[in-house]
């Protein structure tokens, strides 16, 4: 749970925050909107081929391979300068979103105690929905971390602009630590032992 609790609230940070971010780096608010179509028709087919991708490595494997493209994307998304790279990463983030969320569940469900399913997936629906809580909390204080000790006495408009961006970009980069310990998290656990 502790794992998934870390790598969910990456992936619905992104979802959440993406808006945010791409508005504090100049785009528009139509190519926000575009890039959100977007994860949203790539998203269903994607997790339909998850699943059978599930079926054919096993889930764990399918489930890091998520892991690793988000952390990928976290990665690009620090870098990007251009409206092409931002709908080919919702392209991305599409490929994966569906897949992690429903290989999970998926996963979770061998874990558990067949006479006591409602109880813990209700626990599991109820960890699922706090964990967008500390995402952006983290990119929030990494932002104003950078921003303060970036930011000089009297600031042009220019350099507050620029120190805004790298700011942004370095609080975005701070979702690599959930998504890095989910992983590691999850790497330990044994569905044998269960």
């Amino acid at each position: 749970m502790l794992a998934y609790w870390f790598y969910i609230d990456g992936v619905d940070t992104i979802i959440r925050m993406a808006v945010d971010y791409e508005m504090s780096l100049g785009f528009d608010s139509k190519d926000l909107i575009i890039s959100l179509l977007i994860v949203q028709f790539v998203g269903f087919p994607a997790a339909i081929v998850f699943g059978k991708l599930g079926q054919k490595w096993g889930v764990r494997r399918s489930i890091f391979l998520s892991i690793g493209i988000y952390i990928f994307v976290v990665i690009w998304g620090t870098m990007m300068t251009k409206r092409v790279e931002f709908y080919i990463l919702a392209v991305v983030i599409g490929l994966s979103q569906g897949g992690i969320q429903a290989l999970s569940r998926s996963y979770y469900s061998r874990l558990i105690p067949p006479d006591k399913t409602a109880e813990y997936f209700g626990f599991y629906n109820m960890l699922g929905k706090f964990a967008v809580i500390f995402g952006p909390a983290l990119i929030g204080i990494t932002g104003l971390a950078v921003k303060k000790a970036l930011m000089p006495p009297s600031p042009s408009i220019y350099e507050m602009e620029h120190i805004g961006q790298i700011a942004s970009r370095a609080g975005i980069a701070s979702v690599l630590i959930l998504f890095i310990a989910g992983g590691v998290l999850f790497y330990f656990v044994r569905e044998e032992k269960n």
